[in-house]
């Protein structure tokens, strides 16, 4: 067993495109240079856990079986930046495998658009996103290392059961870290199906891949539910209403179906055309993606006309359903969970979109053909435009991960700002002489306090890049944030206040009329609490 073990690590050491794999890496270590190196967070959980994270019922309870496992193997350790790097390793990985997938009639060399479209991927905001959740980085870059191996599991098998078990196997322990991760699967099986269409493969060959595609999907999905419905048994843990999760089942997605593909299309309009994702700095003029889907589109549609020349029903049925299902499949899981809130850890298969586009793409055009290789004018026109394109999506995507990060650091150091002067006040009081200390309740958000300073860029950044914009969905999310900013920006002992107090107090009277720290009255005794009002902004949200 364990000579056949290692007989499979050199095959893979020898069957890897080291020099793609290294580039990808060193582009990405450099993007997010400065997350690793100052070891930044989120405003969210990323902030709250850092050191030392167990997985346990909470994750169960969303789903998420497998990360108990990869947190035990970790002795539930989070160490920065060694977590940031193992996840741009596992990330690089799994676009090495996608470049090493679709580069088959190009053997020998790597072309322009292959390189770019590994890069954007990189580049895109998902990934700083990921990184900045530092106890669960490493789950986020291994589910999608799975999911990308899932799929070319199916892709290179040669027999139908081979490739569903391969691909279900992997494709549920993806799922069991991050579901959403589904959607990367999706989108990299249904661009190889274009690539066969393309190069005009058999009928019966394209029915076997169908059939793979769709059994490892469906076996793959049961063997995760599966597996997490024992879990939740032996354990009595219950599955959570987070993101829809208790009320997810087949009957479920079957009446909701509808809505949830009006839901799916809508949302990926949204994250290319909207605000809600904000993942490259030329998003907000429109142009960038319009003409990336106009490129594209056009690009797809000469070789949809290739198919529909053969005039072959099946195969032009198929051609033109996969690409009017693409953009479907960026999103798949919301079929599941149409009552889900979309943020942009979800967003894995709305960032491979362009960049799977342009591999298979590239990968579909026969050498031999000087139509599609670039050596007429209307080959060449083709082919600058797609690397135009690809080239404007890394450049706004570089930027913006570098907004994000800057976001960061300006946030968090603003933030101990307040905190420094806080806790200096708290000294200067006699707090900590006092033989009882009393909890302490923190009112306000730093981000809205007359002290909090940042340049401008701060608020062009996401939401979850914005430390010290503390979310104010109930009492338990302050305090994590002002818990999580006295334990690591400003090491102090603080106790605060239970959250049955916090929720009792903070519509009172006496706190709306105290004045903002640090102006005299804004640190009182109330009912056995000391408040310290840090803004105006503190109302807990309905």
């Amino acid at each position: 067993m364990s000579v056949k073990i290692k007989a499979d690590i050199r095959h893979w050491l020898r069957e890897l495109d080291k020099k793609y794999f290294c580039v990808m890496l060193g582009f990405a270590v450099m993007v997010y240079f400065p997350l690793i190196s100052l070891k930044l967070t989120n405003t969210v959980d990323g902030l709250w856990t850092t050191a030392e994270y167990m997985a346990g019922a909470w994750e169960l309870s969303n789903g998420r079986w497998f990360w108990l496992v990869t947190s035990f193997l970790r002795f539930s350790l989070q160490l920065e930046p060694i977590n940031a790097v193992v996840c741009l390793v596992l990330v690089s990985l799994g676009v090495t495998k996608l470049h090493m997938t679709f580069k088959t009639v190009h053997e020998g060399r790597t072309s322009c658009l292959d390189w770019l479209a590994g890069l954007c991927y990189l580049a895109n905001t998902v990934i700083g996103c990921y990184l900045s959740f530092a106890h669960q980085s490493v789950e986020f870059g291994l589910a999608f290392y799975l999911s990308v191996l899932a799929a070319v599991c199916v892709i290179r098998s040669r027999s139908i059961a081979a490739g569903v078990a391969q691909g279900a196997f992997l494709l549920a322990l993806s799922l069991g870290l991050y579901q959403t991760d589904l959607a990367c699967f999706c989108m990299v099986l249904l661009a190889w199906f274009l690539v066969l269409l393309f190069r005009g493969e058999e009928g019966i060959k394209l029915r076997y891949y169908i059939a793979k595609c769709l059994g490892s999907a469906v076996c793959g999905a049961a063997l995760y539910w599966g597996i997490l419905q024992i879990i939740l048994k032996i354990s009595g843990v219950a599955m959570t209403n987070y993101q829809g999760g208790a009320s997810t089942s087949p009957l479920n997605m079957l009446k909701s179906l509808p809505q949830s593909i009006v839901k799916c299309y809508a949302q990926f309009w949204d994250y290319f055309f909207g605000d809600t994702v904000r993942h490259n700095v030329l998003q907000s003029f429109g142009v960038l993606y319009a003409l990336a889907f106009l490129v594209v589109g056009a690009a797809l549609v000469r070789r949809l006309a290739v198919v529909l020349r053969r005039k072959d029903a099946e195969t032009a049925l198929y051609a033109v359903a996969a690409v009017l299902v693409m953009p479907l499949a960026s999103v798949i899981f919301l079929l599941a969970v149409s009552q889900a809130t979309f943020y942009i850890p979800m967003a894995g298969g709305t960032a491979l979109f362009f960049p799977v586009c342009f591999w298979l793409l590239d990968a579909a055009q026969p050498a031999s053909n000087t139509e599609t290789s670039g050596k007429n004018k209307a080959g060449k026109v083709k082919k600058a435009a797609l690397l135009l394109a690809a080239a404007g999506i890394l450049y706004g995507s570089v930027f913006m991960s570098a907004i994000d990060q800057q976001a960061m650091y300006e946030g968090r150091k603003a933030t101990k700002q307040i905190a420094d002067l806080v806790a200096g006040e708290l000294v200067a009081e006699g707090y900590y002489d006092l033989p009882e200390k009393l909890p302490v309740m923190l009112v306000g958000r730093p981000s809205a306090s007359p002290l909090f300073r940042t340049h401008v860029i701060y608020w062009d950044a996401n939401d979850y890049a914005q430390v010290g914009l503390f979310e104010k969905e109930n009492a338990a999310t302050m305090r994590y944030s002002w818990n999580a900013v006295f334990r690591d920006l400003t090491p102090m002992q603080l106790e605060l206040c239970s959250d049955e107090v916090y929720d009792e107090l903070i519509r009172t009277e006496e706190i709306k009329r105290m004045p903002t720290f640090p102006e005299k009255g804004s640190m009182q005794e109330m009912d056995g609490v000391y408040v310290i009002k840090i803004s105006e902004d503190y109302l807990i949200d309905e």
